[in-house]
Order: C-alpha cells, then sequence, then structure tokens
C-alpha cells in the first residue's frame, strides 16, 4: 500500500513574533509524522483575514493547485483554513471533489471523525448562505429601485446605459481596444508597464479620466498615461464585467478590490467582459511579476541593456543616445571606461551596428524554436472544477422531473454536456499543480518581428543572451569590428527550468544545433 500525502496550511491575520507559525507547521509535520503521512508541500498565508476568498490567497492558491495530488490537508486548528463558514464550505466542497480530506492536527477533525464534522458545518453553511440571500434580494430590490449603476464614472473600457432605475456598463470600443491590445502587448510581446504607457502618450491616447470627459462633452485637463495608470486599469476585476468593491479595512484600490459576490458566491456581472479569464489572469501574473519596489533595478529602453556586457570588468554596457542632422550616431559604452577615473581602456561600440550582429545572429540560431511562456497555478481550477461538479449533479436530478421527449429535457441535456466538456478542461488543468512553461503561439522570430526593442530584450534574457564586447585594438581603423563581439547563450530559459536530466539532453540538442 503506497504512503498517504498530505499539504499542509498555515494562515494568519497579522504577523507577530510571538505568534510566528513555526510551531503550528512544527505540530501539523509531527501529526503528520505519527500518521505515517508524507508531506509534500507547506503553504502558508500571512497578514491574510479567515474571511478572504480562497482564491485570492496566494497559500490558499497552492492548496487548491495540490487537492488533485494528494489525501490530506492538515492545519493546525479549524480557524486557520477560514473564519467564514461560506469560504469553508467552499473549501470542503473542493476537497470533496478530489477525494481529498480535510484534516486539523489538534484532533477536532480527524480522518475517522471528518464526515461528522463536516455534515455539522454543511447545516451552518447552508443556513448562513440563506441569510446571505435574504439580505442580497433585499439590497437588489433597493438597488434596483436606485439603478445598478451606484453613480460615478463607469471602469475605464465601459460606458453606462439604460433607464434610471436599470443602468448597466456597456463596451466603450475604444478605450475596450486600447486595454486589448495592452494586455496583448504585456502578454505575448514582452511590452512593459512604462513602455506601453509612454506609447499610449506619444499616440495622443487620452487616460481614463480625460478619456471619459471627453466622451461626456466636458473639460480635458490635459492628464497623462502612467505606468500605475495602466497597471491599474488592466488589473481590476472590472475588465471581467464584474461589479468590484474595496476590501473591507483597506482603501479602495486597483490592486485589492474584490468582485462583489452573489448569494453563491459568483461575481455580480454589471456588463459585458472586455478580457477573458484566461487573458485577464495572464496579464495579472505577468504585472505581479515584474512588480519591483524603490531600489530595484529598473530597465531603460535600449535593447541590450543588461545583456551586453564589458569584457575589462565585466560591468553592463550602456547605450549613449546621440543624433546630428537625424542620423543615429548612438554608442554602447562601458561607463568604467571614461574618463580620468576610468578603471580599464575605452570600451565603446556604434550601437546600430552591435545591435543588428546580435540580432541577426540570435534569430539564426533561435528564430525558428517555439516560443514558450510560464504559466503559474492558481489553484481556481480546482474551485471551478467542484462548481461544474455541482451544477451537473443538480441538472442530472432535475432530469428525472422533466418529460423525457420535451424541449426543456433537451436543453437540460445540452446544458450537461456543455457543463461536462468544461468539467474536462478544468480537470486537465487542476492536474498541474506547479507553475509551468506553455506555448505562446508562434516562434521566437515571430515574436521578435512583433515586439519593439523592451520586448525584443526580453526575448534575448529569456534566452540566456550574454554579448561580450572588446575594447578596440590600439591603432586599428575606426570601424566597425564584428570580431569585438562575443555572443554566449544559455539556451531558452523554458529548458534551463526543466530538471538536470531533461535539461542535459537538452543542453546537448543545442549544442549540436549552435554548431550545425
Amino acid at each position: 500500500m503506497s504512503q498517504q500525502t498530505c499539504v499542509i496550511y498555515d494562515r494568519l491575520s497579522r504577523l507577530f513574533a510571538e505568534e510566528a507559525p513555526d510551531h503550528r507547521i512544527a505540530a501539523c509535520k509531527a501529526y503528520a509524522k505519527q500518521r505515517g503521512w508524507k508531506v509534500v508541500h507547506v503553504a502558508t498565508d500571512t497578514n491574510v483575514s479567515g474571511a478572504t476568498r480562497l482564491e485570492d490567497r496566494p497559500g490558499m492558491r497552492e492548496v487548491l493547485s495540490w487537492l488533485p495530488r494528494v489525501d490530506f490537508v492538515l492545519s493546525a486548528k479549524l480557524d486557520r483554513y477560514a473564519r467564514s463558514v461560506l469560504e469553508f464550505q467552499r473549501l470542503l466542497r473542493a476537497a470533496n471533489s478530489t477525494n481529498t480530506t480535510i484534516i486539523t492536527a489538534d484532533g477536532v477533525v480527524s480522518p475517522e471523525n471528518a464526515s461528522i464534522i463536516i455534515n455539522v458545518l454543511a447545516a451552518f453553511a447552508e443556513y448562513e448562505r440563506d441569510m446571505i440571500k435574504s439580505r442580497i434580494t433585499d439590497s437588489k430590490k433597493y438597488f434596483r429601485a436606485r439603478g445598478n449603476h451606484l453613480g460615478g464614472l463607469a471602469p475605464y473600457g465601459y460606458a453606462v446605459s439604460g433607464p434610471i432605475n436599470n443602468k448597466r456598463w456597456i463596451i466603450d470600443e475604444e478605450a475596450a481596444g486600447v486595454i486589448r491590445e495592452c494586455s496583448d502587448r504585456l502578454i505575448n510581446q514582452g511590452g512593459t508597464l512604462t513602455g506601453l504607457a509612454r506609447e499610449l502618450n506619444a499616440r495622443g491616447i487620452l487616460p481614463p479620466a480625460d478619456h471619459a470627459r471627453k466622451r461626456d462633452g466636458r473639460k480635458l485637463r490635459d492628464q497623462r498615461w502612467h505606468s500605475t495608470t495602466l497597471r491599474d486599469v488592466l488589473y481590476t476585476p472590472a475588465v471581467r464585467g464584474w461589479l468590484i468593491q474595496a476590501v473591507p479595512g483597506t482603501k479602495r484600490s486597483a490592486l485589492t478590490n474584490q468582485p462583489v459576490l452573489d448569494a453563491e458566491g459568483k461575481p455580480v456581472s454589471a456588463g459585458p467582459e472586455i478580457l477573458s479569464a484566461e487573458v485577464w489572469s495572464a496579464v495579472r501574473a505577468v504585472i505581479d511579476g515584474k512588480s519591483k519596489g524603490r531600489g530595484s533595478e529598473r530597465s531603460g529602453k535600449a535593447m541590450l541593456l543588461h545583456v551586453a556586457q564589458c569584457s575589462e570588468c565585466a560591468g553592463p554596457m550602456y547605450r549613449q543616445r546621440r543624433a546630428v542632422q537625424g542620423k543615429d550616431y548612438s554608442t554602447y559604452v562601458c561607463p568604467n571606461g571614461v574618463g580620468k577615473t576610468g578603471t580599464h581602456k575605452p570600451n565603446v561600440l556604434t550601437a546600430q551596428h552591435l545591435e543588428d550582429l546580435v540580432a541577426a545572429d540570435y534569430l539564426k540560431k533561435f528564430g525558428g524554436i517555439a516560443l514558450m511562456r510560464w504559466a503559474e497555478p492558481d489553484g481556481s481550477a480546482v474551485l471551478q472544477f467542484s462548481e461544474v461538479t455541482g451544477q451537473i449533479e443538480r441538472l442530472a436530478g432535475n432530469l428525472a422531473q422533466l418529460d423525457p421527449n420535451g424541449s426543456a429535457t433537451r436543453i437540460v441535456i445540452a446544458q450537461i454536456k456543455a457543463l461536462e466538456k468544461r468539467q474536462a478542461e478544468l480537470q486537465q488543468e487542476a492536474a498541474h499543480a506547479e507553475g509551468r512553461w506553455v506555448s505562446a503561439g508562434g516562434s521566437v522570430a515571430d515574436a521578435w518581428e512583433a515586439r519593439n526593442d523592451e520586448g525584443r530584450r526580453g526575448l534575448l534574457r529569456d534566452l540566456g543572451a550574454r554579448i561580450v564586447i572588446r575594447p578596440a585594438t590600439p591603432g586599428a581603423p575606426r570601424r566597425f569590428d564584428p570580431d569585438r563581439v562575443q555572443p554566449h547563450y544559455d539556451g531558452p530559459e523554458w529548458w534551463r527550468e526543466q530538471s538536470p536530466a531533461a535539461a542535459a539532453l537538452e543542453a546537448i540538442a543545442l549544442e549540436e544545433a549552435l554548431n550545425a
């Protein structure tokens, strides 16, 4: 009999030294050892309220991703999972859909009594759902009389339409087009928030507030796009067409806003979606991955910034921009070889010739390779799987009460088939407990052609490019010398992230390809 496995989960509302999670995790490990279980992963959430939705907790998303592959989820106490009965019931349903059992190390919920405790909690959850449903129903009646849109500007990408007692969002195609374009550039073309904001300003595209003023015929305030403005526009759940609200106790922000949920815990729709769930998740992953704090290294616009390297000091070469009568005379230069304080002889090379040489060499070696992108699991597939499974069961139960030859039966059967297809897709997605490389569509050459210098720099770095430049030989002619340039490549990042054995095979194949 194979050894049973478990995932340990711990959550803290506030992190203080006297309540650090170490002792609770140690207690969970001891409990697992006593039971003979193998701990395959430990997930933690810090400064996260127990009422927070499961999918909004980074640690809980890890737990959800592991559910299809473990026998138990273990926490020190019941309140570590959630302080909302509704959220805990969602976790139980997700675990039940994958035949996983929720356990606590203090013995309150054990493998022997789990089914009994879960039934009691389910009863409380049903009562809480009824109470929430009643409050939301009353609120909907009130707000329907006042109008669905509660006033103020609609989120960027939308306009408000409809009678006074039923106002809803409709797509503002001009603004929605900007959102879709920027999302595609971020995901598929290596764009950056800073670069995209700069480009939007150069194209004369108005930022959200001024766009709304122009649409309403009001005076503009000459505002501009900033990277934070674009980040908020792309990050907000509103682009899914959902009503949003601030998290209790936090300032209203696109980074912290949550969808308004209905009685079943589903986001309330205020209009059609601008971005699909897949695209929006990918955009948020890119933004989260590129977030930098003060003092962090920030990249500029040069294609070879942090790629070109001086052979004398191993330091970065910077692009010095210079134009004379419309002609580009920019160079890449090592600052450590400049002036009287320089630590080595000058190292300067014409930028355009260098970039053209690197591009040609890079595309010759890697242009035909299929481009991949990193996809992080978020655990939502497991939650959706349990919800879809519940819908299928409810519809199947309704079939028995319908006329076998009636139109309602045909409609229900069609719905079940569609849900079963979605169930299979979610089951396949839930099979991935860890991040993985997925196809980005097209080749490296396709992506290079579509991207600007910032995006191309991203491609170079993804493939481990390092361009070493030597200083000119004293007395040599003052012209571009390609022999001063030595490109080095570690290979695609998605190869380097594989297991050592697989990476070794890929390295051999790459070496053979480069030497062909």
